[in-house]
């Protein structure tokens, strides 16, 4: 969360930051309704390198056809926090307090990463147990993804009893809520890493895995 807010690796805020920092960890938490949707299909690289889904539904991801090569199926999830810390989040832009609420933003941003891979632990867990491989997961709007195939998304998974909306531009609405989809095969090379950090060039993202090398 320190990285999120602007701090390196070895350093420590001030004593009066840390005391708001731990504040709006408490207050966030109290804030967050943490829900996910998951579904999982068969799936296929064409020869073109999209990938193809049932339905004749496609996606377009940039680097599935090396990362993604022996793939047989394809896990897609949406998860979100809920509306109730953004609104909070608003409520202190609007008071003023901008410290406060850059914090409460960073505390929401954790969480939905700690939602996500929760689920990527248990897309792993279960390829493992049929003898598969999972993939690295990505993400529409990252890595070269454009956002137009969140319809795929919206299509096949039930957000809106998630309280997850998509706006003609493509955009989740709460804010702090993501999609991803991972793909799984028995022939499917190891991943070099699981977040899409390691297959994204932006090596100045504050929420970058500082152990991504890609």
């Amino acid at each position: 969360m320190l990285r999120n807010l602007g701090y390196h690796a070895h350093d420590s805020p001030p004593p009066a930051v840390s005391k708001l920092i731990h504040q709006e960890i408490e207050e966030g938490y109290s804030l967050i309704y943490p829900v996910a949707a998951y579904n999982e299909m068969d799936a296929y690289l064409t020869e073109a390198g999209k990938v193809a889904l049932r339905e004749s539904l496609i996606l377009n991801i940039p680097h599935a056809d090396k990362e993604w090569r022996g793939l047989e199926r394809v896990g897609l999830a949406i998860s979100t926090i809920g509306p109730r810390l953004e609104e909070r989040i608003r409520q202190l832009f609007t008071q003023g307090d901008g410290t406060m609420a850059v914090i409460l933003d960073s505390v929401g941003t954790v969480a939905l990463r700690n939602i996500n891979n929760n689920i990527d632990s248990l897309v792993c867990q279960r390829a493992r147990e049929r003898g598969m491989i999972a993939g690295p997961r990505f993400e529409p709007g990252s890595v070269g993804w454009e956002l137009n195939d969140q319809t795929v998304f919206f299509s096949l998974l039930p957000a809106q009893e998630l309280g997850v909306r998509l706006n003609k531009q493509c955009q989740m609405s709460p804010l702090k809520s993501s999609s991803f989809a991972i793909g799984m095969g028995c022939e499917m090379p190891i991943p070099r890493g699981r977040r899409p950090c390691w297959y994204c060039n932006r090596l100045e993202c504050p929420s970058r895995d500082p152990s991504a090398v890609g």
